[in-house]
């Protein structure tokens, strides 16, 4: 279990969750509402949530099912819980929908196999599975729902401030403004964004974290000084999009834009 605190602050009426190190990053959820306890009990669910999805999706862990699913497709079908198989499904969907340029595979998503009616997944040749530019929007997505299903209409949710959703509007204000800054240069602000149910996704090459994102088609690292900044409905969606766009050859990307609904897309070349 990861290290999760929270607190509800009486004099603003906001609440507040924080976990450490959860899908690689920091994890935090401002509520602002009366519902003290509906929101910690609310919190308690999000925290087990995020717990469950890395146990099960951390390829770096051994005991994970993605971990087991890498071991062992290769040499025999694997069958898959309910929802590894709704997640494989929606990677193929992705896989479309991009052209290929978003590729779980990160080399040839043609070699997965997955039998719908059998629930299972197997490997036509050895590769290893990377939910990483999958899992925090798929996460996002279920939480954006636990959200609503609790009936809060109002929250910001961010994880590691690349993945944000905002829900409704600040207590001060009609929407939530959120800034992203230069990463080659801390003093120097790149855009801004007023959010309102909506997803903000965020992916690129950074002085400290390069090197992150292959082209499936020529298996070579992406390394340009290059940022990626889409606001969509669909935190997933979202999330996917800035992992694909890295990318998509402009020529491109207008087309594979047209199989998504987005509100905005920014790319910054000239860090």
């Amino acid at each position: 279990m990861y290290t999760h605190t929270c607190r509800y602050h009486d004099s603003s009426q906001l609440f507040h969750g924080a976990m450490t190190e959860i899908m690689g990053t920091r994890f935090d959820i401002v509520l602002p509402t009366k519902e003290k306890g509906l929101a910690e009990q609310m919190w308690t669910d999000i925290v087990l949530l995020l717990n469950r999805l890395d146990e099960m999706l951390n390829r770096f862990k051994p005991q994970s099912e993605l971990s087991r699913i890498n071991a062992e497709a290769h040499q025999n079908a694997v069958l898959l819980t309910p929802e590894m198989l709704h997640i494989l499904q929606l990677c193929a969907e992705y896989h479309r929908k991009t052209y290929g340029y978003f590729d779980v595979s990160l080399h040839d998503f043609s070699k997965v196999h997955i039998d719908e009616k059998a629930k299972t997944v197997y490997f036509s040749e050895k590769i290893n599975l990377d939910l990483g530019g999958f899992a925090k929007g798929y996460a996002m997505k279920r939480i954006c729902q636990v959200i609503n299903d609790n009936g809060f209409s109002d929250a910001f949710v961010d994880f590691g401030r690349s993945s944000i959703a905002a829900l409704g509007h600040h207590p001060y204000g009609d929407c939530w403004k959120v800034s992203t800054s230069n990463p080659f240069d801390d003093d120097k602000i790149l855009g801004e964004f007023e959010l309102r149910n909506a997803s903000l996704s965020t992916s690129g090459n950074t002085p400290t974290y390069s090197g992150h994102i292959i082209d499936p088609f020529s298996g070579k690292y992406f390394n340009e000084k290059k940022m990626i900044c889409v606001v969509a409905l669909d935190a997933l969606d979202a999330e996917i999009l800035t992992t694909a766009l890295m990318i998509t050859p402009d020529t491109k990307k207008e087309q594979l834009l047209g199989n998504f609904e987005i509100e905005k897309k920014i790319e910054y070349t000239t860090l």
